[in-house]
This record gives structure tokens, sequence and C-alpha cells, in this order.
């Protein structure tokens, strides 16, 4: 184990703003946003200096609105921080957004933006000439009428409880008992989970209704035809078309779905069961739960260790978020579900959040989160905001080759042999098998903005519909509204629509990155830093280059990855 230290997280200095300035007070902020519009640009450097400027101005209101996040989702249970949250977005963020767009506007307009070197600067035209395409000033009160709605959600996902057992659980804690040796306990903790979902179907689909009228309404306004070809673009997704997606559910389905239905044929006949039932996938086959921590402590302190053995750098990072308080790793009542990396901009660090009830997932999910942590501590000396706020594609390939970077380095955890084995063998298996749900999702939400005049039984009916597509081998017979209302689990659909096919684009990276680990660990370690310092200053196709990749959805390239993971789980 590494020898862990107190240092702390120190802030980083300001260049263009006193430390005292007060960024939520909107008439402060609207000066300096009307003295930057106001600003003489006589050269190629003073536009620079402009940029640079609302850049950092931009990072004290990104800074404040992750803290209220993040209390907002630590205490989901108590209202006053979501308002606060609400409050932040409504008054400062979407107000300040009119004057992203006319700021934009005044750089790309500047005779003196040709001057500026191509090759540093190019990609920086093709951002913001996107952003000023698209934005509509009619918009603003809709994003901050929808991210209002977004976080009901949040708020409704928390107080989902059941008692089991005397006792109240959440439905994270209810996930636990999905891996239980017992068949009978497993299936009565799918029927609790599900069945309280179905209590709040009804909500959730009016909730969800509203939130779809309010985003064809924006899509409209920037005169698109579907929200999802405005979404395709907003997200500045040059590299790839949604035709080329429809071609990833297609490669999914050709060729990681019958690898799956191999594997699960295996588990059903290791199980001894007539059929494969929902309650059957995540149990140990051989009996045996990996318990990798006992503690939050343990956890953290041997996350830590882990990430000093692929570069002593990470572990150092991590550990000083550990003494500044910036992580939440604990499940417990009142909290929001999942999981998340947000960047803590006055510090040049993140802060993690998590629910952690001691599973192997757990440790997958930090890891995760670690990696996302580690690109915003190597972009700490961007001043150029375009280039330091990472699409998915980009930030999720940090996050998921992370977690394959310290699977050789898990042995901190499972020091018997066989548990290391397992998992390992369980991180290969749930790479892929995350890769149908992901394009369960993605085709979801493709079908439900492309056909916006559906109902809530006809969307239900389809993702049932897709469910059985990328189906390898799971007998959903009896269980029809539980296969038809599984969607409200996703948190993604009613908060951040279409942010999920990139974790199966940055997964299949991921698992590349991984191949190149198991070949030249040094050079792709190298080659991993080096991508994470470029941060967006790069299309994206180059950035998956320089992490020596290849940026593909093809059949053959999945093949390719497929038949890798294979040997591996072969030769554990």
């Amino acid at each position: 184990m590494v020898k862990l230290t107190d240092d702390k997280l120190t802030k980083i200095p300001r260049k263009y703003f006193s430390e005292d300035f007060d960024i939520t007070q909107w008439d402060l902020v609207e000066r300096e946003l009307k003295g930057l519009l106001a600003m003489e640009i006589n050269s190629s450097n003073d536009l620079l200096i402009m940029i640079k400027k609302f850049s950092e101005l931009k990072k004290i209101i990104r800074n404040e609105s992750s803290w209220r996040y993040i209390d907002m989702t630590r205490y989901a249970d108590q209202d006053e921080y979501a308002q606060a949250y609400n409050d932040f977005y409504a008054n400062i963020i979407s107000r300040s957004s009119t004057y992203d767009f006319k700021l934009s506007k005044k750089f790309y307009d500047s005779e003196y933006r040709k001057e500026l070197p191509e090759k540093e600067y190019g990609h920086l035209n093709r951002i913001i000439s996107n952003g000023i395409e698209l934005f509509r000033e009619e918009n603003i009160p809709l994003m901050v009428e929808e991210q209002e709605l977004a976080n009901k959600y949040g708020s409704i996902a928390s107080k989902m409880t059941v008692i089991y057992n005397g006792e109240e659980k959440t439905l994270s804690q209810m996930s636990v008992y999905l891996r239980d040796n017992d068949r009978k306990v497993r299936e009565e903790a799918f029927i609790l989970i599900m069945n309280r979902l179905e209590e709040d179907a009804e909500e959730l689909d009016k909730l969800f209704d509203e939130m779809k009228a309010i985003r064809i309404k924006i899509a409209r306004n920037a005169d698109f035809e579907n929200y999802r070809d405005f979404v395709h673009q907003a997200k500045g997704r040059f590299a790839y078309t949604p035709e080329d997606i429809y071609k990833f559910h297609e490669s999914v389905e050709k060729v990681v779905i019958p690898f799956l239905t191999e594997l699960n044929q295996e588990r059903q006949k290791i199980l001894g069961v007539d059929s494969l039932r929902p309650w059957d996938l995540e149990v140990e086959i051989d009996g045996n739960q990996l318990k990798p921590f006992a503690d939050v402590d343990e956890f953290v302190d041997k996350a830590i260790a882990v990430l000093h053995n692929v570069r002593s750098e990470f572990g150092l990072r991590l550990n000083k978020m550990k003494n500044s308080g910036f992580l939440d790793l604990d499940n417990r009542k009142g909290k929001a579900p999942g999981g998340y990396c947000t960047t803590v901009d006055e510090y040049g660090a993140s802060f993690i959040f998590m629910n952690a009830v001691g599973l192997q997932d757990d440790v997958n999910t930090l890891v995760h989160e670690s990696g996302h942590a580690m690109h915003a501590f190597s972009l700490v000396d961007q001043p150029i905001s375009h280039y330091a706020t990472n699409p998915m594609e980009i930030a999720e390939l940090a996050s998921m080759s992370m977690e394959f970077l310290t699977m050789d380095h898990w042995h901190i955890y499972y020091p018997n042999a066989e548990d290391l084995r397992k998992a390992k063998k369980e991180q290969l298996v749930n790479t892929l098998k995350f890769l149908p749900w992901c394009m369960i999702v993605d085709a979801f939400q493709q079908w439900i903005y492309t056909n916006p005049e559906h109902t809530a039984e006809e969307r239900s009916d389809y993702f049932a519909a897709l469910v059985e597509r990328f189906n390898p081998g799971v007998d959903w017979s009896g269980l029809d509204e539980a296969k038809r209302v599984r969607w409200m689990r996703q948190l993604h659909i009613f908060e951040v629509p279409f942010y999920y096919i990139e974790y199966g684009i940055a997964q299949l990276g991921a698992l590349a990155v991984y191949k190149n680990y198991k070949e030249d660990k040094v050079r792709t370690v190298e080659k991993y830093e080096k991508f994470l310092k470029l941060g967006y200053s790069k299309p994206m196709n180059e950035i998956y280059q320089a992490a020596g990749i290849r940026f593909d959805f093809s059949i053959d390239y999945l093949k390719e990855i497929v038949e890798f993971v294979k040997d591996e789980i072969n030769s554990l």
C-alpha cells in the first residue's frame, strides 16, 4: 500500500478576477460581461485575452454551479438545496447564456480571428460557430423550465424505498440482494424494486411528457425537424452522424449479442435452472460474492494505492481529494441515485459522488470517476473553456480507460488469486454486457424524438420491444410490466437526454486502450496522459488517435474487440 499523506488541494489564483468576486450577484456578473462585450479588439492577442477572461468567468460560474449541484444530490430529500441550484441556474447561468452567444459572435465576427494559427485555434472556430448557429434567445426560459423538471426526477427517485425484512431500503441498497445465492431472495428483491417503480410510473410518465414537449419546442425554435437532430449538433458530434449510430446498434446486435447469449447459456447450465430470469444475471455463479472492502475508508485508501500503481501522480491526486472532503461515496437515504464526478474549477480538481454498498461495482465506479478527475487535473492550465470542456465521448474515454488501466492492480482489493481472476473476468464480461443496454437506451431515445406524437403506452411498448431485440437469452415471461417500465430507472433519459451512446463509443475505445496496455504498459499510459492534456483542443477522431486507438463503429471493429476480450477471458 502507498504511504498516504495529509496533503490537501489548494485554490488556484485567478488571473482576471478578484478572489472575493461574488458570482451570485447578477448585477456584478452582468457588468463584467458587458465590459467584455465593450472591449476594444485591436489584435489577435486582444481577441485571445477576451476569450481567456470570459473563460475564467465561466469557470467561476461553473464552480458555484458544481457546489450547488453537489449539495442538491447529497441532500436530495431537502428541497432547499434543489431550490438553491435552480435559483442559480435561472438567475446566473441562463441569463449569462445570452452573453455567451454575444461574446462568441464578437469572436467570430472579428477580423483578427483569421490571424489566429489554424493548428491551435481552428477547432475553436468550429466549436464557436456551431454554438452561434444553434443559439435562440427564446430557448433560454425553456431550458430553465426543462432543468427544473429534470431535477424533479432526482427528487422522486431519491424517495423510492421499500420495506425488506422489516427495514426501509433504497432501491440501490436492494440491488445487493440481486446477487444473493438464494434464487427466491433474488426474485423477491427484483419484484420489490420493479413494483416500487411501477407505483410512480404514472407520475414519471407525466413528468417525461412535460419534458418532451419542452425539448421538441426547443428544437423547433432552432429550426430542426426533431429534437434528436438538434441534440446531435448541440453536442458537437462532428465526427459521426445519427446514421452511424444506427450502424453501431446493428454491430452490437450482430456481434455482441451472440457472444453474450453463449455466456448466458453457460450461466444457465451452471445455475441449473430451466430458464435464465432477470434476477439470475448478477448472482455469482460460483456462489462466491466478491467483497472488495469493508468500509468506505478502506475502499478509498485501496483506490488510492491502485491509482498510484498506474502512475504515482494519479494516487496522490485522489488522496488530496480525500483529505479535502471532495468525496461522498457511501449510500444513504436522502441521497440522489447514481454517481458522478463534477469539476471544481477553483481547485483544478473534482468532486466524486456515488452510492457504494460494498460491491465490485463500487470499485468500478470509483476508478471510473477517478478517470474523470484525472482529466480535470490535466486541464488545469488550459485557459480556454471550450477546450477544457470535453464532449462525453472524450470524457468517458478517460474514465472507462482508467477502469482497465487499473485492472491489473486490483490485487490490492483482492489478494486472493481466485477473487482477482473473478473480478477481472467480471470486468471484461460486464463491459460487453453493457453495450446492449447502451444501444437500447439510445435507440429508445432516437425513437422517442423522431416519433414525437407517441403516447405513453406506445413508448413503454417500444422499450419492451427493444429489450427483446437486444435480448441475450433472458426469459421475461410474466414480467411484461416490469419490462415496460424499466427505462424509468435510467436517469439519463430524464435528466440528460442522449447522453448515453457516448458510453458505448468510449467503452470500445477503452477496450482498445487496454489491448494496447497489455502489449506496452509504459507507452500506453504515456499516450493516455497525452490524450488527457489535449482536452477538446482537437477534433474527436484526432483525440482518439492521440490515445493510440481507432474511432470506429463497424462490425469488423467490434469483431476485433470481442475476439480480444474472448482471448483475455480464456487466459484468466
